[in-house]
């Protein structure tokens, strides 16, 4: 049982204003799922939130599989960082603008998207195009 944002975080889908770091993280390693609310009154005394009860299942595998799972939790965290700006602007001073522009374009993610918009399996993509540019540049 956790706060009701909390859990909401976790089972957001890409696109909605609470997904994030959070929520790619997760779903990434387990399959997460909202089972029910639990009102203030529940409780004595009343707390000011509501609270929710999830299921978190690990996965036996990642949901999007990578190559280098240290350089996605990278580039999830380096997207999320800037929440508002555009991927290429928001990855670029941590991976190079360059480095980005090629990355984006081999994963076939458009490079003004806002990092909300794109799903676990797109993180893993864009992942594996900017480790191969790596790989390319070393």
């Amino acid at each position: 049982m956790v706060q009701r944002e909390f859990a909401q975080r976790v089972v957001a889908p890409p696109g909605s204003r609470t997904y994030g770091r959070l929520s790619v993280t997760v779903q990434q390693h387990a399959e997460a799922r909202l089972l029910f609310h639990v009102p203030p009154g529940a409780f004595h005394p009343p707390p000011s939130v509501t609270s929710s009860v999830m299921r978190l299942v690990p996965r036996a595998a990642p949901l999007a599989p990578v190559r280098d799972a240290a350089l996605f939790a990278e580039v999830v965290k380096q997207a999320f960082s800037t929440r508002r700006k555009m991927l290429r602007r928001a990855l670029g001073p941590a991976f190079g603008e360059a480095s980005v522009a090629r990355a984006l374009a081999a994963a076939g993610i458009d490079e003004t998207l806002r990092a909300e918009r794109l799903s676990v399996a797109d993180f893993a993509r864009l992942a594996d195009a900017l480790e191969a540019e790596r790989g390319v540049r070393a």
